[in-house]
């Protein structure tokens, strides 16, 4: 299985290949990326005014490269869009692209690709983005009053991306990465919140569980499954043979990608 869950494994190392392999794959060009200016000060403070522990992955993401890149588009397993499945997950988070790559088609997943909104990070100011999606979802918690819910029953949450264009994915802080089981959709950090959504307790949203407490919609085991998809792109052959298996063309990876 794959070494990223290793007790040795390499956060800048695995950060850093991200990066490269959107290069390597013809998704962005070297020249998008410049050094990060964020600082550990930076990410103190925002920690100290937002209340909040990032995980390390996150700012080690932070601390690496600063960019313009607000789109990637990746390849999503089309009905995990809908159902959690334990077995894709297990796919996401442990396997090398080459154990994905020698799967048989029943084994595989049937991929789709699924825009996802990026927070450039610019040099100057470069959470700024950041701290507007942390402010954005205080309001829309703010905004369910009905639902007896307010801004700080949201405080756990770290907005990295907007997904589909229709809303945020967090990260939620108050799941320790120990505690993270794939047959157990409930422990998984990464969630979404659809902006459309106006009660988040009711039924067919259930952002609230049963102790009302706010979880969202669960997407991702954490945010290194999120990186493998968008940035390493784990589907990318499979997709590739399910267009051969339509007769379609093989994609322009460079257009995966857009820039504010």
């Amino acid at each position: 299985m794959g070494s990223d869950l290793e007790k040795d494994f390499d956060e800048k190392a695995f950060v850093k290949g991200a990066y490269q392999a959107l290069i390597d794959r013809g998704v962005i060009t070297e020249d998008m990326l410049t050094p990060s200016t964020v600082t550990d000060e930076m990410l103190d403070a925002f920690e100290q005014e937002y209340d909040v522990k990032m995980p390390s992955l996150l700012r080690v993401y932070l601390q690496t490269y600063c960019h313009n890149i607000d789109r990637l588009v990746a390849l999503v397993p089309d009905d995990y869009l809908i159902d959690q499945d334990e077995d894709v997950m297990r796919q996401i988070r442990f396997m090398s692209i080459d154990e994905i790559n020698e799967l048989s088609e029943d084994e595989l997943p049937y991929v789709d690709l699924v825009e996802c909104d990026m927070f450039p990070m610019p040099q100057e100011d470069p959470l700024r983005v950041f701290r507007r999606a942390m402010e954005g979802l205080y309001a829309a918690a703010d905004c369910m009053e009905e639902d007896g819910l307010s801004a700080d029953d949201v405080k756990q949450f770290i907005p990295f991306a907007d997904w589909m264009s229709a809303g945020p994915l967090c990260i939620d802080t108050s799941i320790r990465e120990e505690d993270i089981a794939c047959e157990d959709g409930d422990t998984w950090q990464v969630c979404w919140f659809d902006h459309e959504e106006f009660h988040w307790r009711e039924q067919g949203v259930e952002y609230v569980n049963d102790e009302g407490i706010v979880v969202g919609d669960k997407k991702l085991a954490d945010f290194k499954c999120f990186l493998r998809l968008y940035f390493y792109g784990i589907y990318d052959k499979n997709y590739e043979m399910q267009l051969e298996e339509d007769g379609e063309e093989m994609p322009d990876k460079s257009e995966w990608c857009g820039v504010r």
